[in-house]
């Protein structure tokens, strides 16, 4: 895998490597660093060429990470930073987008106030992705989302 991120600073963590049909980033989250983590995710689904894809795994991305930053309780092993964690894997016919956080509290979809700019990240990504599961594992949680390609499946 090529690395391709590096944390600007020297007390943030910040990676992204990447190789033949898979995108693995691991950040100290902050909204610079999910923007620049939808940046790259954006841009390595292009590289696999699915374009149409690109937008909507990008903001997936964005507000998956978005989420672990608001809701997820820190790992008590990164001193209280909230680590973000996302695989990017291209299959046959799409992609999948696993976004772990340490957190084993599930998520709570809720009805966004009309006039709020928050609360519908999920309910967005829901809405994009062909399907979304939320799966517990020993170290919190993994929110998984299926993104499947218009055009004809990948070889």
């Amino acid at each position: 895998m090529t690395n391709l991120l590096e944390a600007a600073s020297p007390d943030a963590r910040s990676m992204a490597q990447s190789g033949p049909g898979q995108l693995l980033i691991e950040l100290d989250l902050s909204a610079k660093s999910i923007h620049h983590a939808k940046t790259i995710a954006m841009e390595n689904v292009r590289l696999w060429g699915l374009d149409e894809l690109a937008p909507d795994i990008g903001l997936s991305v964005a507000e998956l990470l978005t989420n672990v930053m608001r809701h997820a309780a820190p790992a008590v092993e990164d001193g209280g930073l909230k680590a973000g964690h996302c695989l990017v894997q291209r299959v046959a016919g799409g992609v999948v987008v696993v976004v772990h956080d340490d957190d084993p509290g599930l998520p709570q979809e809720r009805d966004a106030d009309p006039d709020s700019v928050d609360g519908r990240g999920l309910i967005l990504v829901r809405a994009l992705a062909a399907n979304v599961i939320v799966v517990p594992s020993p170290t919190g949680k993994d929110i998984v989302a299926v993104f499947m390609s218009p055009g004809p499946a990948a070889p």
